[in-house]
């Protein structure tokens, strides 16, 4: 495999990577608004931060790795990875959902 092939495979796992980190800290950002309730000016404050911090952290993957050059598939590849991690976060809330109520019931049922 060619140096240049392999550098644009890295970098969009890297942006991929990336995506699915930022997922990861929206699921943390929605934790805490469920541990400590918020107001609506709260929410989008609490938004918008964390939109410009991944703002940053795209710009920054782009500009160390890539001369600051927009490429279309290093963005598709944030999404992806955003996208990909909703689908498997949906799953495990779903499965822990129906092991919790399963737990639930075998408790219950042996009273």
């Amino acid at each position: 495999m060619s140096e240049g092939i392999l550098f644009e495979l890295q970098f969009f796992s890297r942006a991929f990577i990336l995506g699915v980190l930022m997922m990861i800290a929206y699921d943390g950002v929605r934790i805490f608004r469920r541990i400590i309730p918020h107001g609506v000016a709260a929410v989008a404050l609490e938004d918008l931060l964390y939109w410009l911090v991944c703002g940053v952290c795209i710009f920054r993957m782009l500009y160390l790795e890539n001369s600051g050059a927009i490429r279309g598939f290093a963005i598709a590849a944030v999404v992806l990875g955003m996208i990909l991690y909703l689908q498997i976060s949906k799953f495990i809330k779903k499965t822990g959902k129906k092991l919790h109520n399963y737990i639930k019931r075998v408790i219950i049922n042996s009273k």
